[in-house]
């Protein structure tokens, strides 16, 4: 009897979802559908932006469906930034505020289950280092150290 009476009250405080906290980790989608899962700070990182490109390209042909969801939570230059690339690729492009922006910024994901056991950026595209490069961005010098250049 209590699995009814859980049914129903789920069932009449709204929205009915499987699995609601996968859901929100991987932005409104399963774990099993997604292709890739770029952290908030990766995604946050400027130096992403150089090989987004040829990530999405990687996607192009190899799925009829897919989709990039991206949190609200990131500046919205890069927002805008990912889902103009998102649309030059053909893929659907959604913007997400219901996510949790401490752990995923940019999933790529399909329709149907594909259940890859590596869809963190470093394991997919390990020739992508951004801590490399995000180190020399902190040394960068002032207006008047570069005025007397």
């Amino acid at each position: 009897m209590s699995d009814l009476e859980n049914r129903l009250d789920r069932a009449s405080s709204g929205e009915y979802r499987l699995n609601p906290d996968q859901q929100k980790l991987y932005l409104n989608t399963f774990r099993e559908r997604v292709l890739l899962a770029i952290t908030f700070s990766d995604a946050e990182n400027r130096q992403l932006k150089t090989h987004f490109d040829a990530i999405l390209a990687t996607f192009d042909g190899q799925y009829d469906h897919v989709f990039v969801k991206i949190c609200g939570d990131l500046p919205s230059d890069l927002i805008g930034f990912y889902l103009k690339h998102t649309t030059d690729h053909h893929f659907d492009g959604q913007i997400l505020t219901e996510g949790i922006p401490e752990v995923y910024g940019i999933v790529i994901h399909t329709d149907h289950a594909i259940n890859l056991e590596q869809i963190e950026l470093a394991d997919v595209f390990p020739e992508i280092n951004l801590t490399d490069t995000a180190s020399q961005d902190t040394h960068k010098k002032g207006f008047l150290a570069k005025l007397f250049d």
